[in-house]
């Protein structure tokens, strides 16, 4: 009667802790689909993959010039469009760059800048191949550096290397990246949930007419000096308050660095530089300030008239 007492018991006790095993397990279930599934929800932010050039070099013609970079970029590039990534394709601006007018011959030092910035890219990853070959075989290094576009920050700096006794440079080239791929890619993740976090960064640039009959230090309609007008506006509607004015001119008014959101806070839309043109705009004109506005890329040029 004991023993069986006993047996009574323990059956007990095992089919307690399987209940509330499986119960654990099923309850944690969706939260890992839900981390796994949302990456291209969180993965927001716009990319570009650019090819590495030398001082020397025309990022124009380095695609055309070094097959191994173009192959290294292409790989890149389709490794983040799978994983559901916001990309811009590095070629098609490029070929619009050069059909702009804006982009003429005295701009050439600044090409590649220019470029970024019109992209509307937040992120650029830079793609470098280096290729050797001797007697064992053929050596490919494949260099990837992953920057902000406004601020110029690195965020992620990987390395991969492949070595066979093959001229397949596709191949080399893929093993390569293979070997970094999933460790590259998962820190950008982490950048972009920071961005998400601190908002998107820009350059708002406030100028006045040549013809305006007020400066930056001259009282407007309801008392405020106008400078300390456009900085109070900011600070209130730079995301999480995060912009710095770098410096006030005769004419120029410049903030090197505002974080704007990627979602707008009440709609849950995508959120970008033209929507806070216009409300700065609004602002202004409600003021009685005229303005007007022109964006290019991540910076936004606000000329009072």
């Amino acid at each position: 009667m004991h023993i069986l007492k006993n047996y009574i018991n323990y059956r007990f006790v095992f089919i307690f802790v399987l209940i509330f095993c499986s119960n654990c397990f099923f309850a944690q279930a969706p939260q890992i689909a839900g981390t796994q599934s949302d990456e291209s929800t969180r993965a927001a932010a716009k990319i570009m993959v650019v090819p590495y050039n030398k001082q020397n070099e025309d990022i124009r013609t380095v695609l055309d010039d070094n097959p191994h970079i173009r192959t290294a970029v292409s790989k890149v590039k389709e490794a983040f469009d799978q994983r559901g990534w916001s990309t811009v394709d590095f070629v098609a601006n490029l070929r619009a760059a050069q059909a702009n007018a804006a982009f003429t011959s005295d701009r050439q030092s600044n090409f590649k800048s220019d470029l970024l910035t019109t992209s509307g890219a937040d992120f650029y990853v830079q793609v470098d191949v280096q290729i050797t070959t001797d007697e064992s075989g053929t050596n490919t290094v494949l260099n990837l550096t992953a920057f902000e576009t406004h601020t110029g920050a690195s965020f992620s700096n990987k390395t991969g290397t492949s070595k066979f006794a093959s001229n397949d440079y596709e191949k080399l080239i893929t093993k390569a990246f293979e070997r970094i791929q999933e460790e590259f890619l998962n820190t950008l993740m982490v950048k972009t949930d920071e961005i998400r976090d601190i908002g998107r960064a820009c350059m708002v640039e406030f100028n006045l007419d040549e013809n305006v009959g007020i400066d930056f230090d001259s009282p407007i309609a309801s008392g405020e000096y106008l400078n300390e007008l456009i900085e109070d506006w900011i600070a209130k509607n730079a995301y999480k308050g995060r912009a710095n004015l770098s410096g006030i001119l005769e004419n120029k008014m410049l903030f090197d660095e505002v974080r704007i959101p990627l979602y707008d806070q009440e709609t849950n839309k995508p959120y970008n530089l033209n929507r806070f043109a216009t409300e700065v705009i609004k602002y202004l004109r409600s003021k009685g300030v005229q303005a007007t506005r022109n964006i290019h890329g991540q910076k936004m040029y606000v000329t009072i008239k």
